[in-house]
């Protein structure tokens, strides 16, 4: 009886290069879907890179178009306010024109001409990790340089509203706002006496005049500096479309 088991596990015996062959086996299947894993994920990385870099870049693009119209209509802000400034300074009762002055601020004071900075890429790849994704130093670089210029801008754009809101509370005091109500299709009889009845200011005070000059002289300043600023996002747009399609080797 003995000797029969023993002839039963040495006829079915399983050495250990065979433990050995199944063991390498595993490890070799476990190994290789873990790298298949591997390059799937960086497979999509890679295309979700792209994906946000052609993003970046059609903000930019977007960006570009919306800071030329701001700087255009800003540069003829800044001809009116300089313009109504040197009238206040030197304003002559009957032979400064009034409605120079009202003509003059309607184009100056009138609603701010501001540009808000494309955030859609720039929030995804802030809020999801995408930033992790970029691999170009350069990439990195010019993005984040982006950012902080739109950010520059925004705070600009703070002082911009400061300093008008400044010069239209001292209007007030100064011009007769019932002249910015003009409708061609009123036929109302006040309409009609303010159509035929030339602007005039409410004040010939020489220091008030000069004082509200000077304010308007200083909101020219911070329109001028704020038209700096969009030159610069403007080089900057343009700079990153540059340095994206060059280290991404993307065409037009």
């Amino acid at each position: 009886m003995k000797n029969g088991l023993t002839s039963n596990r040495q006829q079915n015996p399983k050495n250990w290069s065979i433990y050995f062959l199944e063991f390498l086996l595993i490890f070799l299947a476990v190994t290789l879907g873990f790298f298949a894993e591997s390059i799937r994920e960086r497979i999509g990385d890679e295309d979700k890179e792209k994906e946000f870099i052609a993003s970046m870049m059609e903000d930019a693009a977007t960006d570009t178009i919306h800071i030329q119209e701001a700087i255009s209509l800003n540069t003829k802000r800044m001809l009116a306010l300089d313009s109504l400034a040197e009238i206040l300074s030197s304003y002559k009762p009957g032979v400064t024109g009034d409605y120079e002055i009202y003509r003059l601020y309607r184009k100056g004071l009138n609603h701010p001409v501001f540009v808000s900075p494309t955030e859609r890429t720039m929030t995804q790849l802030k809020n999801s990790g995408g930033m992790r994704l970029i691999r170009k130093k350069a990439a990195v670089e010019v993005i984040v340089k982006y950012d902080d210029m739109a950010k520059n801008l925004v705070d600009q754009q703070a002082f911009y509203e400061l300093y008008q809101n400044a010069s239209i509370e001292m209007a007030v005091k100064l011009l007769d706002f019932r002249y910015f109500k003009f409708r061609a299709k009123d036929t109302s009889a006040n309409n009609e006496a303010r159509l035929h009845t030339p602007p005039h200011i409410l004040t010939h005070d020489k220091l008030k005049l000069i004082e509200f000059g000077n304010r308007v002289n200083i909101y020219q300043g911070v329109v001028k500096f704020y038209i700096v600023r969009l030159e610069e996002m403007k080089k900057d747009a343009r700079n990153l479309i540059g340095i994206l399609k060059k280290e991404y080797e993307l065409g037009d």
